[in-house]
C-alpha cells in the first residue's frame, strides 16, 4: 500500500488554518461590538425604567396633592460630581438620585413653609449617608437645597469611600 506524499496537501492545509484563524478573530470581533452594543441598550433601559418610575411617582404625589398648593409636590435630585477626576458612571449616578429621592419621599405633602423652616433637618438627615452600590461604598454630602414653590430641589456629590 502507499502513502501519498505529503507536499500535496500542505497548501491546502495552510489555507484552511487561514480560513479558521480568520473565522476565530472575526466571531471575536462580533462578539465584542455585540457586548458593546448591549451594554450600551442596558444603560438606556435603566434609563427609562428610572424615567419611568419617577414620572409615576410624580404623578402619584400631583393626584395626592393636587388642590392643594401651598404643599411640596415635587422632589428632585442632582448629583454632581466632586471633582473633574472621580466621575461617577451613569447607572450608579441614577441608582444615589434614586435612593436619596426615596428618603426625602416623606416630604411630599407636607406644607411648603414647614418644609422651608426645617430645611437643616433634611440636610442632616442625607450628609454622610453611607450607599452601598456594587461593592462599593460612596459617601453623600448636600452642596444646596432649593425650594421654588412646590418643588423641592437637593444637589448632592458623592464621593467613593476608600477603605
Amino acid at each position: 500500500m502507499r502513502i501519498p506524499p505529503f507536499a500535496r496537501y500542505q497548501r491546502l492545509l495552510s489555507s484552511f488554518g487561514l480560513v479558521v484563524s480568520g473565522a476565530i478573530i472575526g466571531s471575536a470581533i462580533y462578539m465584542s461590538i455585540h457586548q458593546h452594543t448591549y451594554n450600551q441598550l442596558y444603560v438606556e433601559m435603566h434609563k427609562y425604567l428610572e424615567e419611568n418610575r419617577d414620572l409615576r411617582a410624580d404623578i402619584e404625589s400631583l393626584n395626592k396633592t393636587r388642590n392643594k398648593q401651598a404643599l411640596i409636590n415635587v422632589v428632585n435630585v442632582h448629583l454632581l460630581p466632586k471633582s473633574q477626576t472621580e466621575i461617577i458612571s451613569e447607572d450608579i449616578q441614577k441608582e444615589i438620585e434614586g435612593d436619596v429621592k426615596s428618603e426625602l419621599k416623606l416630604v411630599i405633602g407636607q406644607k411648603a413653609t414647614f418644609v422651608r423652616d426645617s430645611q437643616p433637618l433634611y440636610e442632616r438627615l442625607i450628609t454622610q449617608r453611607t450607599y452601598v452600590l456594587h461593592d462599593k461604598k460612596y459617601i453623600i454630602e448636600v452642596k444646596s437645597i432649593v425650594l421654588l414653590q412646590t418643588e423641592l430641589t437637593v444637589w448632592i456629590t458623592a464621593q467613593e469611600k476608600r477603605t
